[in-house]
């Protein structure tokens, strides 16, 4: 038997997290109470999300965190809240209100601490991305009580790692649902190829540091491609240090050059679907973008080893360049010799994403979490 829940998410993070939990809050509320928990704020990218969805049935509540706190963060000029405090300020609601709580990201741990020997509300695990990099094989993995997988690859490696928690549900990729296909922008007046740039933003593994402003430079001189430079939303802000005014207003003003440094397309795939080739890093956006089989290059001026490493499982997907000397000749050759990538990219998609006739992973997610909740209340 079906009963109904009170599940919340927790959203306190930059807008890239939106689209990772949306549509399965949408496809809980038509059965469950279902409120997004968040800090106070216009929230205008949120809203219009679950408007596109049809999600008036969920509730988004704004909680403030401790006013001491909220003063500093004014100070400060943070946009968003310290999670420790804002959880600290609203944890007896949260305890005490919810059957479920839902996280992106890994900072369940106050909640877990509070909890004590309790065992709920229970404490539930999405990703923010496709898995694949070492921050999704967290230790912390198997601290949450239900887990929600995008593909059966990920699953082995947390099951390989003893990360895999006793209930899980491998349902899809979410996003897919919560970004519903539009028509692609022009954002040139040419039919020339599009190279869409998304460099990462920590330094260590990100391209930009090393290497941006050449391949920016590069772009601007040439003739036989277009550019979107739309790095990962974080690359220009504190997380990843870069500055705006490193660019020279040139490549702005440039007809075959787009530059986004953190808009709503940057997060919705809208770069993704317009783009011919992808060129970058270490981003997990690249499993987004061979969901339809392209041309990849990829970056790599650390000289990284990465042959036999399964986090840089992506650079299977195209050509790996070691030095910006070599971008000219390897984007004309990844047109040519895609042939030789494609059926490797079919292949990884397959691995990272689950799929089931007559159902959406939204569905499936929400199916998943009501079934799960449904047991641990009896």
């Amino acid at each position: 038997m079906t009963h109904s829940h009170k599940i919340a998410f927790l959203f306190l993070d930059e807008i890239h997290h939106v689209n990772h939990f949306v549509s399965v809050a949408v496809a809980l509320a038509e059965k469950n109470e279902v409120h997004i928990l968040t800090y106070p704020g216009k929230h205008s990218y949120l809203r219009n999300a679950l408007q596109k969805l049809q999600g008036e049935k969920v509730i988004v509540e704004e909680l403030k965190t401790l006013p001491f706190r909220a003063f500093t963060d004014k100070l400060k000029k943070r946009e968003l809240p310290r999670k420790g405090f804002w959880l600290k300020k609203n944890m007896k609601y949260l305890l005490h209100n919810f059957d479920a709580l839902i996280f992106t990201d890994f900072f369940h741990r106050y909640v877990l601490d509070a909890r004590h020997n309790k065992t709920k509300p229970k404490l539930i695990k999405f990703t923010h991305g496709t898995p694949g990099r070492g921050y999704t094989f967290k230790n912390d993995m198997v601290e949450f009580d239900f887990q929600l997988l995008p593909g059966n690859f990920y699953k082995q490696l947390l099951e390989e790692k003893n990360l895999l928690a006793q209930n899980y549900a491998v349902v899809g990729y979410p996003k897919l649902d919560a970004v519903q296909r539009k028509e692609t922008p022009d954002f040139f007046s040419n039919n020339k190829p599009i190279i869409l740039y998304n460099p990462h933003f920590a330094e260590p593994l990100s391209s930009w540091h090393l290497w941006g402003l050449k391949l920016l430079d590069w772009f601007y001189h040439q003739n036989t491609y277009n550019l979107i430079f739309a790095p990962h939303i974080n690359l220009f802000e504190h997380k990843g240090g870069a500055s705006p005014e490193t660019i020279p207003e040139k490549y702005f003003k440039a007809e075959h050059m787009h530059i986004d440094l953190g808009s709503e397309e940057s997060v919705d795939m809208t770069y993704i679907m317009a783009a011919d080739l992808y060129l970058g890093d270490v981003s997990s956006q690249v499993y987004e973008f061979i969901t339809t089989p392209r041309p990849c290059v990829f970056l790599n001026p650390q000289q990284i080893d990465h042959a036999k490493d399964v986090k840089f499982r992506f650079w299977k997907c195209g050509p790996v360049l070691t030095a910006v000397e070599a971008l000219p000749s390897s984007l004309e050759n990844a047109f040519e010799d895609f042939n030789k990538f494609k059926s490797v990219q079919e292949h990884i998609t397959s691995e990272n994403y689950y799929t089931e006739e007559g159902s959406s992973p939204s569905q499936r997610a929400a199916k998943a979490i009501t079934a799960y909740l449904d047991t641990t209340s009896l």
